[in-house]
């Protein structure tokens, strides 16, 4: 058998690791030594069950160096030997089984190794509470190298204290107020104090609540110092399971759905990411979370969650802490429940469309678009005559008059979910009657004129049909509501197609008009019609008029006005025949 071999390590190419590809931004740093010390603490009160408070005190000299002490478990020699020098290795794991105990943050033994982004060396003064009557001093430095030697116990507490010099490039990290903030960005929600030191004062860096407030006071302070906001309100995030604990805040602006949005996720208090897509539902770009959760699994770079079935619950029991107390905010504070909808009323749409209980909670509140106006859900449900809703703009403003004289209230249903909310009310109230609006519809609404009307109409509609012939269309004498407008240009899809053709071709280069041409040739628009209206005051002076220029001119220019109206893409050749109608008309009244 061969001689068995041992693994190396370059400690300069685990700490670029570290620098360029598994941490993103040196000043983890302050993370890890403060999760260090919090593990010591907990490691401390499963020795000794009476423990008090425990504590970290931290003192920084201005762009030289940083000191952080604990008041945990401490290390003895054959610890510091095991858990400092060995890469990989965790003094977090239960000795005999090499389980992570849950009493602790840490899991992959190389955080102490972000230290050497920004100093060349570690210097720690340890006391193990195992072992009070020794205490060790240990320098380590990036090319591998380190010492340990004994020093007395008397001149050292039970504990440890770290202490790092900046290396060059890296003195903005040791400022006072620039370590304060990353501990509050850090551990902000630990439960024993982080102390700041000075010569003559200290004062608690991680202290959450001010004295004297109320909960929600406090809780809404909170957020507005982490956030910078001032929020709408705020929802309590409490898991059945105990997975996690925290409050979600209202943002008083809209956001984009899509919007990534900055969050504090805890993990046993001490911060994992501020990214909430692993973890909060998709829909809550409205909300910036403050969560706190101690049985998730975090990644080896500690800046997101292992993708389990934990985090699967959790993600399920957190979208239903959000939607529940929305829910409850129609009869607990309407008034909360209204401001959110009118701000946030894409996300609230998302969430109903997705969710039933959701949906008969919010449909009430939810506003659609409609030819008589803003109406909501509620409104919508409770009229008996037929609603009509479309996806298509264009349809929407070319026809809603049209429908509204007819008595029905059509919805413009082409933003995100109106469609589906819609038929959704449809199966919550069975009596409601919907139905999406066709072309074929407008048969019913445009009339046949009487006999005598189409006689006197005649030559008016053989005109307007020699003048339509060109744009692929034919004129139609129709009675239909309202009186006031004097046509109503309808076209099929391939009538539409052949426009955007013909509109294309005017602005593309000499090689492709042959490819479009060939296109327009294969399609067959015989679908447009423009109907003159016969109760139109204007339709029936144009039908007494002899002069067959005259009502040409006036025919061509009712057709663009409709075009126009119905927010019609236009063509080149349609505008120019404005312009030139138009300077027709004024010289005839000049004339």
């Amino acid at each position: 058998m061969s001689e068995p071999f041992v693994f190396k390590v370059n400690l300069g190419g685990m700490i670029d690791i570290l620098a360029n590809h598994l941490y993103s931004s040196p000043d983890v740093f302050i993370r890890e030594l403060l999760q260090n010390g919090t593990d010591a603490i907990s490691g401390r009160r499963l020795i000794e069950p009476d423990f008090g408070e425990g504590r970290i005190s931290i003192r920084v000299e201005a762009g030289k160096a940083i000191a952080f002490t604990d008041n945990g478990t401490g290390l003895t020699e054959p610890e510091i030997h095991k858990f400092l020098a060995v890469i990989g290795q965790s003094s977090k794991r239960d000795l005999t089984t090499g389980r992570i105990l849950d009493d602790y943050i840490g899991r992959f033994g190389i955080g102490m190794l972000s230290c050497f982004m920004v100093t060349d060396e570690i210097s720690l003064r340890t006391r193990s509470v195992k072992d009070p009557a020794h205490a060790y001093e240990f320098h380590g430095k990036p090319d591998g190298t380190y010492s340990i030697v004994e020093v007395p116990a008397e001149e050292v507490a039970v504990g440890t204290a770290i202490r790092i010099l900046a290396k060059k490039g890296a003195e903005q990290y040791f400022d006072e107020e620039t370590v304060a903030k990353l501990v509050r960005f850090y551990g902000l929600p630990l439960p024993f104090p982080v102390m700041m030191q000075s010569e003559t004062w200290e004062w608690r860096i991680n202290e959450m609540f001010r004295t004297g407030a109320s909960a929600e006071a406090s809780m809404m302070q909170l957020g507005k110092e982490i956030f910078e906001t001032d929020f709408l309100g705020l929802i309590p995030l409490e898991s059945k399971s105990r997975l996690f604990s925290g409050v979600a805040y209202i943002l008083p602006h809209a956001v984009s759905l899509h919007t990534k949005g900055k969050h504090r996720i805890y993990l046993k208090n001490m911060l994992l990411t501020e990214e909430g897509d692993a973890i909060l539902p998709k829909w809550s770009g409205f909300l910036r979370v403050f969560l706190n959760t101690a049985k998730l699994r975090p990644t080896a770079s500690r800046e997101s969650f292992y993708e389990d079935e934990l985090l699967a619950q959790a993600r399920d029991e957190l979208s239903e802490c959000i939607s529940s107390y929305l829910i409850g905010l129609s009869a607990t504070n309407p008034k909360l429940l209204e401001d959110m909808i009118r701000i946030h009323l894409m996300a609230i749409k998302s969430m109903a469309s997705e969710d039933e209980t959701f949906f008969r909670t919010f449909i009430p509140f939810i506003s659609f678009e409609t030819n008589t106006g803003t109406l909501t859900g509620k409104e919508l449900l409770t009229r008996r005559e037929p609603i009509c809703f479309t996806t298509d703009i264009n349809q929407y403003h070319r026809t809603q008059s049209l429908v509204l004289w007819q008595g029905q209230t059509l919805v413009n249903a082409c933003y995100v979910y109106d469609a589906d909310l819609l038929r959704m009310m449809q199966d919550y109230d069975p009596d409601m009657i919907l139905y999406p609006l066709e072309m074929t519809a407008f048969d019913e609404m445009l009339e046949e004129p009487p006999a005598d009307a189409v006689r006197e109409a005649r030559e008016l509609v053989q005109i307007a049909d020699d003048v339509m012939q060109k744009y692929d269309a034919h004129a139609q004498l129709r009675s239909f509501s309202p009186e006031q407008q004097p046509v109503f240009y309808m076209l099929d899809e391939n009538t539409e197609t052949l426009r955007e053709i013909r509109r294309a071709k005017e602005h593309s280069h000499e090689m492709f008009s042959s490819m479009l041409d060939a296109f327009a040739e294969e399609i067959d628009a015989k679908g447009a019609a423009l109907y003159l209206n016969w109760r139109n005051p204007l339709i029936r002076r144009l039908a007494k008029m002899e002069d067959t220029e005259k009502v040409r001119v006036c025919i061509e220019i009712l057709y663009v006005q409709e075009l126009l109206t119905g927010r019609f893409p236009m063509q080149g050749s349609e505008l120019a025949m404005l312009n030139k109608n138009l300077i027709q008309l004024i010289e005839w009244g000049t004339s």
